[in-house]
């Protein structure tokens, strides 16, 4: 393990808790609706990669998909299998890395991820992982935003500060991280947050061996509620579309 990635690990062995509180408030039908739109059919096996505590994962067995679904921290993966109730085994759960999977080539049909990809000391590595797990044909859906962007940008910061002070000043509430500092020195020393995104995923996907890459900038419109749209007004999510 590199010493980035214990970071990285630590820092979401902390966050799993709340975040899994966070992410259960989430509205599971946006999501679906636009994921199933991809994937219509029943007859597949999905890989959830970075399922935290396991929306995605759950979401599809409930829907009747053949899931599995990886993390790389225990803590996330305990949340993600209380979570999922009845439907745990349903739900095939592993603890690996996104960059380094264990599993067998042409092993699945779809894979589904959000929020991991700017979450990786190796992106490049990890997109070529992923091409190698799916079946020819096989459906990438890669659902993420330019987080921490704006460590890195001028006018991405000043939005960012411009936004979260219309935010407070509007008497809106403000999400606090616990130990949020943290990651914002990590996500220095990752690399997607010094690029333009998604521009900068097309090219590594390119590279890693994907073709019928596709980009929806406007995703966020339909898969966040109001409440979100409004708080991550200056990182919109995106879904990537690869096969």
């Amino acid at each position: 393990m590199s010493s980035l990635l214990n970071e990285i690990q630590t820092y979401w062995s902390q966050r799993a808790e709340s975040f899994s509180k966070e992410v259960l408030e989430e509205d599971e039908e946006r999501w679906m609706q636009t994921i199933l739109a991809e994937v219509p059919e029943n007859n597949v096996h999905i890989l959830d990669i970075g399922t935290g505590p396991g929306f995605f994962a759950i979401a599809l067995a409930r829907r009747g998909y053949r899931v599995t679904a990886v993390d790389y921290t225990p803590e996330m993966l305990e949340k993600a299998r209380e979570n999922a109730g009845e439907l745990r085994d349903k739900i095939e759960f592993l603890q690996m890395d996104a960059q380094n999977l264990s599993l067998k080539d042409g092993a699945f049909d779809v894979i589904v991820t959000r929020n991991l990809t700017w979450n990786l000391e190796h992106p490049d590595r990890a997109y070529k992982e992923w091409r190698r797990v799916l079946k020819p044909g096989g459906l990438l859906l890669n659902f993420d935003a330019a987080w921490y962007g704006y460590l890195y940008d001028d006018d991405k910061a000043q939005q960012h500060v411009a936004e979260r002070s219309g935010l407070e000043s509007g008497g809106n509430y403000l999400k606090k991280y616990e130990n949020a500092q943290i990651m914002e020195e990590i996500s220095k020393k990752l690399v997607l947050s010094r690029y333009k995104r998604p521009a900068a995923d097309l090219q590594l996907l390119i590279n890693a061996g994907f073709s019928k890459v596709t980009i929806d900038t406007e995703v966020w419109k339909r898969v966040w509620s109001p409440a979100e749209q409004l708080y991550y007004a200056s990182t919109p999510c995106f879904m990537i579309r690869a096969e």
